[in-house]
C-alpha cells in the first residue's frame, strides 16, 4: 500500500503567533526567528514579519539585542495592544459602557460587560483606562428597560443567523391565554428600551411584531426558509410612531401650547414629522401613521397641553381615555 502523505504543520493565525511572541518578549526569554519559528512551527520569514507588524504598525518597543542574540522590549509592556483608538474614540467608548448601565440587573448586562471588558482590555497602554474607575460626564436614563429573558433573545437571534423557522407561544396585550405562533423571523429590533421581532407569520401569512418579552417555550425545528431580500426595516418602520404599523393610514394633527411647543421644538419625534408655527408660540404637528394605539399614549403624556385636531377617530379615543382616567381619579 502507499504510504499516505504527512499533512504539512498548519501554521498558527497570525494574532495568536503575534500574542505567542509577545509572551516571550515579556517574559524576557530573548528569543529570535529560529527559536520562534521551532516554538510555533512556521518559518522564520514569517516570524520576522511578525515582529516587523508589531514594532512598526503596533507601536511596541521590539528590539534586536545582537550580543544575547534574541529580540527583547526595550520597556515595561503590560498587555498587547489588540485595539487602538484615538482619544475621540475612547471617550466614544465610555460613552458606550455608560449606555450599558440601564441594563444593570438584567440578563443582559454580564455578556454586554464582558464585551466592553475585552475591548477595554486591548487598548494600547498610552491610552488604557480601567472603565471601573473612571468618571466620565456623560449618564444615560432610560425608563422601562425589557426584562426580555436572555435565553429567549439567544434563540430568536440563533433562528435570525441561520434563516429558520421559529415555533413559540405568544401572549398578546390584554389578554391572559397563550396562543401557538409559527414564524419565519426577519429582523430583531429595539424599540423605546424594548426587544421586538419582526418576521411572517405562518398561521396568519401576514407580517406580524412580536414582543420579545411575550414569548415562551421557544422551539427550532430545523426547517429553512429565504427571507425576503427586500425588507428594509426602516421602510417598514416609516409609518409607525413607535413599533407597531396597521392596515388604515391616518393624518394626525396636533395643537401644542406655548409651553409644550418649546419641548415640541426641541426633539425630531418622527422622520416624517412636520412642525406649523401658530400664534402665541403655539406650534402644530403634522404627521401621517398607519396606526393610532402608540401616538394616542404619546398624545396622553402630555396631558391638557395637547389638542388633537384630527383625525376624528384620534380625537374620540383621546376623549375617552381621559373620561375613564377622570372616572378613576
Amino acid at each position: 500500500m502507499p504510504r499516505a502523505k504527512r499533512s504539512a504543520p498548519v501554521s498558527r493565525p497570525p494574532l495568536a503567533r503575534m500574542l505567542r511572541i509577545h509572551e516571550e518578549l515579556k517574559a524576557n526569554r530573548l528569543p529570535n526567528a529560529s527559536t520562534l519559528s521551532k516554538l510555533l512551527e512556521t518559518s522564520t520569514k514569517t516570524i520576522n514579519r511578525d515582529i516587523n507588524y508589531m514594532r512598526d504598525q503596533l507601536g511596541l518597543p521590539v528590539e534586536w539585542d545582537a550580543p544575547a542574540n534574541g529580540y527583547r522590549y526595550t520597556s515595561y509592556v503590560d498587555s498587547f495592544p489588540l485595539v487602538q483608538v484615538s482619544e475621540g474614540e475612547l471617550f466614544a467608548l465610555l460613552v458606550a459602557q455608560k449606555a450599558l448601565e440601564p441594563y444593570q440587573g438584567t440578563p443582559f448586562h454580564a455578556p454586554l460587560e464582558t464585551a466592553m471588558r475585552k475591548i477595554s482590555d486591548g487598548l494600547k497602554d498610552k491610552v488604557f483606562i480601567s472603565l471601573d474607575h473612571i468618571g466620565t460626564p456623560v449618564s444615560f436614563k432610560f425608563a422601562g428597560v425589557s426584562t426580555a429573558d436572555l435565553e429567549i433573545f439567544q434563540i430568536v437571534n440563533r433562528a435570525l443567523v441561520r434563516s429558520e423557522e421559529l415555533h413559540f407561544e405568544y401572549k398578546n396585550l390584554g389578554t391572559s391565554k397563550w396562543l401557538k405562533r409559527r414564524v419565519q423571523p426577519w429582523h430583531l429590533c429595539c424599540v423605546e428600551g424594548q426587544w421586538y421581532l419582526v418576521g411572517w407569520d405562518l398561521n396568519r401569512e401576514a407580517k406580524r411584531t412580536f414582543a420579545l418579552v411575550r414569548m415562551q417555550k421557544l422551539m427550532l425545528p430545523g426547517k429553512s426558509f429565504e427571507a425576503p431580500k427586500d425588507f428594509d426595516i426602516q421602510q417598514h418602520l416609516k409609518d409607525a410612531f413607535g413599533i407597531f404599523v396597521g392596515e388604515e393610514r391616518h393624518k394626525i394633527r396636533i395643537e401644542f401650547d406655548a409651553w409644550a411647543a418649546q419641548l415640541i421644538r426641541e426633539k425630531a419625534w418622527h422622520p416624517a414629522q412636520e412642525l406649523i408655527d401658530l400664534e402665541d408660540g403655539r406650534v402644530e404637528f403634522r404627521i401621517e401613521l398607519a396606526d393610532l394605539n402608540e401616538i394616542e399614549r404619546w398624545i396622553l403624556s402630555w396631558g391638557s397641553h395637547a389638542k388633537v385636531l384630527a383625525p376624528a377617530k384620534l380625537k374620540k379615543n383621546i376623549r375617552a381615555h381621559a373620561e375613564a382616567m377622570l372616572a378613576k381619579a
